[in-house]
């Protein structure tokens, strides 16, 4: 390892016996970067927390790339999001599938939750497609500067 301005540059292990010929990792721990480095970021994952993380990261100047490796994913999740999450997400009313008043939850042990019992007469909680706002949210990284691996 060597000292490179506040960064240090360091090799990084050899991986199952082959080595990854000349490349380095610099470790900055929040100093500059070295003079002509740019800080480049992967994120693993194209879901709503990974697309999320990649569209901040590239607004903020970062060079972010987005590996996913499925992205026509048909996740068999409810897809009930809160109305507060719309706006904080920033979300187009159209990505809304459905706008549901009540509904029952059963866990595996056969227990049931009533959900939407406290809601307002103008409050619903919106249902979405992940295929959808997945892709909405990957779109919306990629219009930031993201690039996408898959």
């Amino acid at each position: 390892a060597k000292l490179v301005g506040a960064a240090k540059v360091v090799a990084p292990a050899p991986r199952h016996g082959k080595s990854l010929r000349a490349a380095q990792i610099v470790v900055c721990a929040g100093a500059p970067l070295p003079e002509g480095r740019k800080l480049r970021v992967a994120v693993i994952g194209g879901g709503p927390a990974g697309a999320s993380c990649a569209i901040e990261l590239a607004k903020a100047g970062i060079e972010t790339y987005m590996i996913e490796r499925k992205l026509d994913n048909c996740k068999p999740c409810g897809g009930a999001i809160p109305l507060c999450m719309i706006e904080e997400f920033d979300l187009p009313m159209s990505i809304i599938d459905r706008k549901v008043r009540k509904m029952t939850m059963i866990s595996p042990t056969n227990k049931e939750v009533q959900i939407g019992e406290t809601l307002k007469e103008d409050e619903f909680i919106g249902m979405v497609r992940r295929e959808v706002m997945d892709g909405f949210l990957r779109d919306r990284a990629v219009e930031s500067g993201c690039k996408v691996i898959n």
